[in-house]
């Protein structure tokens, strides 16, 4: 049976840790959704480009991410009820919550780089394409950048839905920290000896 810690009266930390790790689990399944339905086929000629998760691995990586930061938020989202429900939290949980919260952040925060990486280069590549187009006369290029474009804007939303994620778990680091350090200051304050 695991010990317990009692916490003190106010609930206002454990339900602000709670709405922030539900709309932590919004935001990456949003970013989720997003990233791994978009994709982008382009023809040219008799070349067929085709761009989507499984095709490029800066938005491969964002997807997994994202996915990672929603099994990591179903995994921390029974103790935050629990918490919340009895006042009360896990001995040495908290420890592995606090720790916890602040890898998944950096590991978040790399995804949403990642993605946003990937649509300024690319974008940069495709303006560097029209450019030659343009010099060669052809205008060929106005039906890829309309497909590009939407491509793109949806990547850049993908990833900041994953942005958002990623500072609703900080934001949930930081009040796990304060947990931490509100528990250790109450239990670690010396017990004023009765005379009997």
């Amino acid at each position: 049976m695991a010990s317990i810690i009692t916490s003190s009266p106010s609930k206002a930390l454990p339900i602000t840790n709670l709405v922030f790790r539900i709309l932590s689990l919004v935001f990456l399944l949003g970013s989720a959704i997003v990233l791994g339905g978009n994709s982008l086929k382009i023809s040219l000629n008799s070349i067929v480009i085709t761009a989507s998760a499984k095709t490029i691995h800066a938005y491969k990586f964002g997807v997994v991410l994202s996915a990672f930061g929603i099994l990591y938020g179903f995994l921390q989202l029974p103790f935050s009820i629990y918490q919340l429900c009895t006042a009360k939290h896990l001995i040495g949980f908290l420890h592995f919550t606090v720790y916890a919260d602040k890898v998944m952040s950096y590991v978040l925060i790399t995804g949403a780089a990642a993605v946003y990486g990937l649509a300024i280069d690319t974008k940069k590549f495709i303006d560097s394409l029209d450019d030659v187009f343009v010099q060669s006369g052809s205008s060929d290029l106005n039906d890829i950048r309309s497909k590009y474009d939407t491509f793109s804007k949806r990547a850049t939303a993908g990833a900041t839905l994953l942005l958002i994620g990623f500072l609703c778990v900080t934001i949930s680091s930081i009040l796990s920290s304060l947990y931490l350090a509100k528990k250790k200051f109450v239990t670690t304050t010396p017990a004023v000896p009765s005379v009997a």
